[in-house]
This record gives C-alpha cells, structure tokens and sequence, in this order.
C-alpha cells in the first residue's frame, strides 16, 4: 500500500512527523512518497533523509498570486503518484487531493489537523469545514483540540470521521546528554521565526536576566527560519544583545539534538500551538522549560510539575520563570526528570505510527 504525504516544505513539525512515521514503521507496512511543497525551498535535510530512506519526492513551490497553478501541479503530481492513501498534513491542499480521488477511486484522504484554531485565518477555517464534508478521516493532536473544532463546528463537526493521536518522536535519538559547561547558562528555543510564535517576548525576557544576573554567563539560542528573523536581529541590535542572542539558523535532526542537549533551560514562546513537537524534542532531552500557557502547550506540560507556564506575551512573568529555575538548581533537576519521564510515556514515535496503521487499515 502506497501512502502519499503532503507537507510543508520549509521548518515545522510536519517533516518531524512524516520521518517519525516512516522510522517507527519496523516491518515496512507502507511505501511511501511525499510532496514537500510551500514557499520555503525543500530542507536539504528532508533530501538526504528521503534519499537515505528510498523515499520518492517532490517539491512544489508556492509563489506569490499564483495559488490557482500551484493547487493544480499538486493535483497532477497526487494523480501521476497513484497513492492508495493521500495523507495530508493540514486541510490546505484538500481541494488538489479531494480532485485527484476523484479520478482514483481506490484513494482515501487522511487529513492531520496541526493549525490551533484561534490562529486560523479565514481560509484555513474554511479548508477544515471543506475537510469535514471531503476527507475519510481527520486526525486532531489532542482530545482538547478536537473538543475546540467540535464546539466550533455545531452540527458541522463529523465525529463519525474523527480521531486523536498525539505525535511522537525518536526516543532513541532525541534523550539526554550530560551537559559539562560550567562557564555559561544557556537558553534557547527552535521553531519557524514568524508571527504567531512570540520571540520578541523571549528577547525582552532575556534582556531583563542580563540585567539582573550581571554575574551569570547568559546566552540565548534560537534555531529555525523565517519572515521575522530579519527583524528580530535587528531587534537584538537595538537592545544591545547582538553578542549574546545567537541565531543558529535551520537545523537538520543531527545538529537539533544537539542544540537542544547543551541547553540548560528551553524555553518556547508561542501564541498557540495544537502539539508542539519542539516542546516533546525539549522534554525527551530532559531538558528544564518554561513555555507559554496558551492551547497546544498547556495540555502537554503540568505546570510546575514538568515545566513552567507563562502567560503569553508577558516579558516579566517568563523573565521570573527563567531565573526561578536558574538560582534553584533542585527544582531544574526535578523539572528535568519529569520532562524526560512524560515524553517516555506519551511521546513515542512508535505508538503514534500503530495508531495511524490501525485508521489506516480499516478504511
């Protein structure tokens, strides 16, 4: 059976996903192929890992008043690929998928729904409510954030199509290291650089710690890419922290593990999120965190039990939170084991390809 993935082509937990799924798939249930397609180029890491896996791709780029034409070589290239199962990762590219079944009758459509609700725009709004009526199955990231749909969606809601699996990681590959840098603290976060994450308030944050922690070695890492990193350099620049800000740019799964491994504190800014792979990749590092207490997050960290809980856009809330767990080295250590003690239980790469297979096989 032949599973045809589209996703995003540029950072995001799309491409964590897809080769979550294709690793945890132990006895190759599946063949697989995928469209990365986006305004962002293909990763170069998503080339090598498909290439590694014997996985057929291609990527559509989207380029700006030219929507019509881009649906449409996504349509032609589902067509040409002939998939048994198109797994759509976000209610996007429906309308290409939903236009291709039509001419393959065997086909099935699974839409995983990643969007959180309240940051939808008009269109992506409209693009769940068409998955509704056109997809076989539509996956939600956690019972809460079916709940929202539902309540929002009245009569429209089909539960009968329904289903939650949480996403799940590589274990092995993302887990503690040891960390023997005595002579700095460092802070960081990784995510796409855009709107609805809230970098600046991190940067704020960070400002602050500088300030009142003359003392301490302060440096704050932020990995990832997009439209807003230009101006958040420039930002760092204003408030004079371009020499301790470090931006690390994309990361490929290697040097990400990396990255979040040297962090003595991970913290993850956000408007909202429906399940934030970078707070599971953080937690399975055994990594001490403080993120924002908004949807998508909130139902992943206890608070004050595997992490800290800011409100959002609040510079001297996550400033406290961050210095809390600096000056207390106990509570780090008991946030860290915790983290890494929810992600073993909950966040498996393995248990979230049985649940895909198990929807799989029955429709």
């Amino acid at each position: 059976m032949k599973i045809l993935h589209i996703l995003y082509s540029g950072l995001g937990g799309h491409g964590n996903v897809f080769f979550s799924m294709v690793k945890a798939d132990k006895e190759k249930s599946f063949e697989y192929e995928a469209i990365f397609c986006g305004i962002e180029d293909i990763r170069e890491e998503y080339v090598t890992r498909c290439t590694a896996n014997n996985i057929k791709y291609h990527f559509i780029k989207k380029t700006a008043g030219k929507h019509v034409s881009y649906y449409y070589k996504i349509f032609k290239q589902i067509k040409k690929s002939k998939p048994d199962i198109i797994f759509l990762h976000g209610s996007m590219q429906l309308p290409s998928a939903w236009l291709a079944k039509l001419l393959l009758s065997k086909s099935k459509i699974i839409v995983r729904e990643t969007q959180a609700l309240h940051l939808k725009t008009t269109f992506e709004n409209v693009a769940l409510k068409v998955a509704m009526k056109l997809a076989d199955k539509i996956v939600f990231l956690s019972n809460d954030y079916m709940k929202q749909v539902s309540i929002h969606f009245g009569k429209k809601f089909k539960a009968s199509k329904c289903s939650v699996i949480p996403n799940g990681i590589d274990l092995n590959k993302f887990a503690p290291l040891a960390s023997n840098n005595v002579t700095q603290i460092s802070i960081g976060m990784q995510s796409r650089i855009v709107a609805i994450k809230d970098h600046s308030t991190l940067i704020a944050a960070f400002k602050q710690l500088k300030e009142k922690l003359p003392e301490h070695h302060l440096k704050l890492y932020l990995a990832g890419d997009g439209e807003k990193k230009i101006s958040l350099e420039e930002e760092t620049k204003k408030l004079h922290l371009q020499n301790d800000v470090i931006f690390e740019g994309m990361l490929n799964e290697n040097a990400l593990v990396y990255f979040l491994q040297k962090l003595d504190v991970y913290v993850h800014a956000s408007f909202g999120e429906t399940m934030s792979t970078a707070i599971m990749q953080a937690m399975a590092c055994g990594k001490a965190i403080v993120a924002s207490d908004v949807d998508g997050i909130n139902n992943m960290i206890t608070n004050q039990k595997d992490g800290l809980l800011v409100p959002v856009n609040q510079v001297n809330e996550m400033a406290n939170a961050i210095e809390t767990i600096i000056l207390n080295p106990v509570l780090k250590a008991s946030l860290e084991a915790a983290a890494l003690n929810t992600a073993t239980q909950k966040f498996s790469d393995r248990q979230m390809f049985l649940s895909y297979k198990a929807i799989i096989d029955t429709l």
